[in-house]
């Protein structure tokens, strides 16, 4: 009977120790990754301090804070990619009205470059008409022998005139027509 006794004392003696109260630390991990210590005892009641009970509930505001935070951030690229579009467009419609007045600057350069040259070619023309109307009344004079040689010179003159002024138009006409080709080209 005593060793009956004996291992019933010891057993009891072993049950106490092993379901005494005894201090364990676990950690919990939160999402802000810090590691809080809690206290449990043999009952399994958890002590939270008030500060890990507050962290807790800003927990799920968090995450909504995070949710709204996304959703703004969205928000700002979808406004920076329109933004974007609009520089875009916006750019796209000056080059074409840059384009568009350099096209309209050149069709009036042609323009002014074809009104010159109609111009140049009725003064020539009329020079032409001139001069020949210079050398028939020339050899009229010339015919009736009416002209002294002096005054034959002074008519030479007169013509040769007449014919620098022409030939300087021709040089001026073809001038204008390379210019015009070019520009068209």
């Amino acid at each position: 009977m005593n060793i009956k006794l004996f291992f019933t004392v010891v057993l009891l003696s072993s049950f106490q120790l092993f379901f005494a109260q005894d201090i364990k630390s676990d950690t919990i991990k939160l999402a802000t990754k810090t590691t809080i210590t809690t206290v449990t005892t043999i009952k399994d009641t958890i002590k939270v301090a008030p500060e890990v009970a507050a962290k807790l509930t800003t927990n799920t505001e968090k995450e909504a804070l995070k949710k709204e935070a996304k959703t703004l951030k969205d928000k700002i690229k979808e406004e920076k990619k329109a933004l974007r579009e609009a520089k875009k467009i916006e750019k796209e419609q000056k080059d074409f009205e840059k384009k568009q007045k350099a096209f309209d600057k050149r069709q009036e350069k042609i323009l002014s470059s074809e009104k010159s040259i109609s111009k140049i070619k009725t003064k020539m023309s009329n020079e032409e008409r001139n001069l020949i109307k210079l050398k028939e009344k020339f050899e009229q004079k010339k015919s009736k022998g009416k002209l002294s040689s002096t005054e034959i010179e002074k008519e030479n003159i007169k013509i040769s005139k007449r014919q620098i002024k022409v030939n300087k138009l021709e040089k001026d006409l073809d001038k204008a027509e390379e210019k015009l080709h070019k520009m068209r080209d």
